[in-house]
């Protein structure tokens, strides 16, 4: 039997005091994918940042075709043809899309100097191959998430000749995008690279991986062929329990509406937008990437106001005019990019859950801070968020942790109305149950949610209707119960 392509024994990480990594053992193989899963914080992107260079192992080995390999830095992974595309985007947003993909290798003259037309060329060669929608020339700070999300890939591609590791690689891929990847992975297999694919993503797991390895809590606690373990089998090894309903049962909502919108409308985003939602309900937005259903929250709750249209609460014309409007009136906004424009890194657990309700704990400049805190306290410990102190920056959350505590903002300040994009994007199934049971709670208790999701199984388990959006309009409303994901993508495309 041959021998590995690459192997990681024994790899061990901590950071101040805290072990990530124990002892981690994991294989890859030639014409292989290797899904390697497990609840944020199990160390995944750990491992795979020490393999790319990022993070320097304090002991353990790696092998490479049989010969020790010591990687210092992402050149040193680069030079033996290791390459990751990583969950958090790094990209030089001022550059090209060729730039970006050739950054660090750029073809030179004779001279020395940058050979820009053999850069483009090259690059445009590479987007062509894999039929990427893209430009070589476009600027990257033009570019939508998923846009940036495939120059990425095109990198790894450009750059990787043995190993490519894909953490999340779809969280903001269309539908359409995401079989191209499936595409290009099944091509990179076919000509015998290794490629290790993070996802949280049942129903990918079961399209792509030959193999799987399951860390939790910093160890290696399964490994074997994807054809020796069920999905909840996954589950249980991921999490230490059984899942038994992903999707619970949602109650029945109100017929009172609570949110009006009629005719909205937003040059070059999105034209004559009209629905309600209703007390106790939860509203889908379905459409592919670009369809305008994020510029549309964005709208109703004033970060963009629209340029025509009216928008109605409980049956009264409102105009938020800014998002404090919005918040005033109970009405709270869950972005898609919780690292750009969610989370404030630098800032507690506490401070970020307590921002968007300042007021209501203050008796002119002063800041009640023990009813601050105890009022968060409670909601770290209802919605489970795992944090050594709610006084730590949330930025060394997981993504999981750092999602509840957005979620968290929003019922500390009292919201009744959540327009929630895309929920569960880059969290783990333990945690997407979680924010799932929270959301059937909410509605219980009265609240109404617009929920945005690219995920076509939680919009059909998660919503009583789904509204289908496609090139800024809204096509259809259909009810979830009986709908089918073929259907939606038939309206969405």
């Amino acid at each position: 039997m041959p021998e590995p392509l690459l192997q990681m024994t024994a790899v061990t990480k901590s950071f101040g005091g805290n072990c990530v990594l124990s002892a981690i053992d994991i294989s890859l193989w030639p014409h292989e994918v290797h899904a390697l899963v497990g609840e944020n914080g199990a160390g995944k992107s750990t491992l795979m940042k020490i393999l790319n260079g990022v993070y320097t192992m304090d002991s353990g080995e790696i092998l490479l075709a049989g010969a020790e390999l010591r990687i210092t830095g992402p050149h040193d992974a680069r030079q033996a043809g290791i390459s990751m595309i990583f969950q958090e985007q790094i990209l030089a947003n001022d550059l090209t899309v060729a730039e970006n993909i050739f950054l660090g290798m750029e073809p030179t003259r004779p001279s020395g100097l940058l050979d820009n037309r053999r850069l483009n060329q090259q690059a445009q060669e590479i987007l062509e191959r894999h039929h990427f929608p893209l430009l070589a020339g476009t600027r990257v700070s033009r570019l939508t998430r998923a846009e940036k999300q495939l120059v990425e890939i095109a990198r790894a591609l450009a750059t990787a000749a043995r190993v490519i590791v894909m953490d999340e690689p779809t969280a903001v891929l269309s539908q359409k995008e995401s079989e191209e990847l499936f595409r290009i992975i099944a091509e990179l297999k076919a000509k015998g690279l290794a490629i290790v694919y993070i996802s949280h993503r049942m129903e990918e797991l079961e399209l792509l991986a030959d193999r799987v390895t399951i860390l939790r809590d910093g160890k290696r606690v399964f490994t074997g062929a994807k054809s020796e373990i069920d999905q909840q089998g996954i589950i249980r090894h991921m999490v230490g329990r059984d899942i038994h309903e992903l999707y619970p049962e949602l109650p029945a909502p109100a017929a009172e509406t609570v949110l009006e919108v009629r005719g909205l409308t937003c040059s070059g985003e999105y034209r004559d937008i009209s629905f309600e939602l209703h007390r106790g309900e939860i509203l889908g937005l379905a459409g592919l990437v670009g369809a305008g259903r994020t510029a549309v929250a964005r709208g109703i709750f004033g970060l963009d106001p629209p340029s025509s249209g009216s928008i109605s609460l409980r049956g009264k014309p409102v105009g938020f005019r800014s998002t404090s409007d919005s918040i005033a009136a109970g009405i709270g906004y869950l972005t898609e990019d919780r690292k750009a424009i969610g989370i404030l890194p630098d800032l507690a657990v506490t401070e970020n859950i307590s921002i968007a309700a300042l007021d209501s704990m203050s008796n002119g400049p002063v800041l009640n801070l023990s009813d601050e805190a105890r009022r968060c306290a409670d909601l770290v410990k209802k919605l489970n968020i795992k944090a050594r102190s709610s006084s730590m920056p949330i930025g060394r959350l997981s993504g999981g942790n750092q999602q509840k505590a957005l979620l968290a903002r929003w019922l500390f300040a009292g919201s009744t109305i959540l327009l929630l994009d895309e929920p569960t994007q880059g969290v783990d199934l333990g945690t997407r149950a979680e924010i799932y049971l929270l959301m059937k709670e909410i509605v219980a208790s009265g609240g109404s949610i617009l929920m945005i999701s690219s995920d076509l199984p939680e919009l059909l388990g998660m919503s009583h209707r789904i509204g289908v959006m496609r090139r800024g309009q809204l096509v259809t409303m259909l009810p979830a119960a009986g709908a089918t994901q073929e259907q939606v993508m038939q309206y969405a495309a």
